[in-house]
């Protein structure tokens, strides 16, 4: 339990919480926001899509800037600016208007996730970055599990009232701004970009950073056509849609929880091959769901391999290079997060009817196949230790 005694691991935790609800909390309220103006069945994807494209610009240019000046100056106006952009979506009722106002967001997301990942990377070595890596995963899973529900419960009044839970990050701004703390920084490193690079041209990490933009790619087919499958198929609420969402959110926080303890039986390979193996069949059951609690149990199974999944491959990309590389070479990562979200609702799209939101699923499973051939190819072929530490 040391680590819930680390005010500064709590604040970054915090930063988590909040940077989690950019896709969380949108994704059960879309079939809402097709009532404002400019908005319509197809293109209402882009609530997600515009903040994960900012945050993919963003996030490679604010990662050596986090580097060559701390994780501290970049987390705080970040936060800062996220919160402001989520109040300022409360006084929007134009479709186009909010899609700016989601740019910011993601922005200032692409200063967050990855820089947090980053600190908490300096502060830990193995096995307690895999703890705190997994903490973060189950923070980021048990926020994922409740503000979706409590999201789609607000916006049964007006689909806006749940931004003002971003607003609330400016109060964070804040205390990070005078609590947080972080370790001291390293001198500027002489050819920094070519040793970054250099850090990721290899086959484990093209591995690493693949599997991350797939998951992605995955995890926004669920976030953006389960809603709309709940609401138009089953004939529920976004509160339906909500749920479900933290169904899923809960039990890869559950299961991300006990990360340590997984790693330490399993290697990496092995963990990677269960999660796309299960994140692939949880998309084929959705696809073919034919009542609503069947669909929770199928969101269930998501969770078991998210949950696995995902902190096995941030410790393992936090521990590619040494600190004064990391915010850099980690920038590249959560890159490809911002970009799997992005790609994830335009490419499903196609799959998509006005009417029918089925093949997105079906889709999703066929490309997960990718992923899970390429762990087991690592785990035959690849060059990894048997074990983790």
């Amino acid at each position: 339990m040391r680590f819930f005694r680390d005010g500064n691991l709590l604040i970054l935790l915090a930063v988590v919480m909040f940077a989690v609800t950019g896709g969380s909390l949108v994704g059960p309220i879309l079939p809402e926001m097709i009532n404002l103006e400019g908005a319509t069945g197809r293109n209402v994807g882009l609530a997600l899509s515009a903040y994960t494209f900012a945050a993919m610009v963003a996030t490679p240019l604010l990662g050596p800037v986090a580097d060559r000046f701390g994780r501290k100056k970049v987390i705080v106006p970040s936060v800062m600016l996220f919160g402001a952009a989520g109040l300022l979506i409360t006084f929007t009722r134009s479709f186009w208007v909010l899609l700016v106002w989601r740019a910011f967001q993601g922005i200032a997301v692409g200063g967050m996730m990855n820089t947090v990942v980053a600190a908490i990377g300096d502060m830990y070595e193995e096995p307690d970055r895999t703890r705190a890596m997994g903490y973060r995963i189950t923070v980021q899973g048990l926020t994922n599990a409740t503000v979706p529900f409590v999201s789609g419960a607000i916006a049964v009044f007006a689909w806006f009232l749940p931004f003002y839970i971003h607003a609330s990050a400016i109060v964070l701004a804040l205390v990070a701004g005078f609590r947080l703390k972080e370790p001291g920084r390293s001198a500027r490193t002489p050819g920094y970009m070519i040793k970054a690079l250099a850090a990721i041209a290899n086959t484990r990490a093209v591995w690493l950073f693949f599997s991350n933009f797939m998951g992605f790619v995955l995890l926004y087919g669920i976030v953006v056509y389960m809603p709309i499958l709940v609401v138009r198929d089953f004939g529920l609420t976004t509160l339906h849609s909500g749920l479900a969402i933290s169904a899923a959110a809960g039990v890869s926080g559950l299961v991300a929880s006990r990360a340590g303890t997984v790693s330490r039986h399993f290697c990496e390979q092995t963990r990677v091959i269960w999660g796309f193996a299960c994140c692939g069949i949880s998309h084929l059951l959705t696809g073919f769901a034919g009542s609503y609690p069947l669909l929770l149990v199928f969101m269930g199974v998501w969770g078991l391999g998210f949950g696995v999944l995902m902190p096995t491959l941030n410790s393992a990309a936090a521990g590619l290079v040494a600190t004064e590389l990391r915010a850099g070479v980690l920038s590249v990562f959560t890159l490809l997060i911002y970009l799997g979200q992005t790609v994830s609702p335009l490419f499903l799209a196609l799959f998509v009817t006005e009417t029918a939101v089925r093949g997105a699923f079906f889709a999703g499973s066929a490309i997960a196949v990718i992923p899970f051939l390429f762990a087991v190819y690592m785990r035959i072929f690849g060059s990894l230790p048997a074990r983790s530490p």
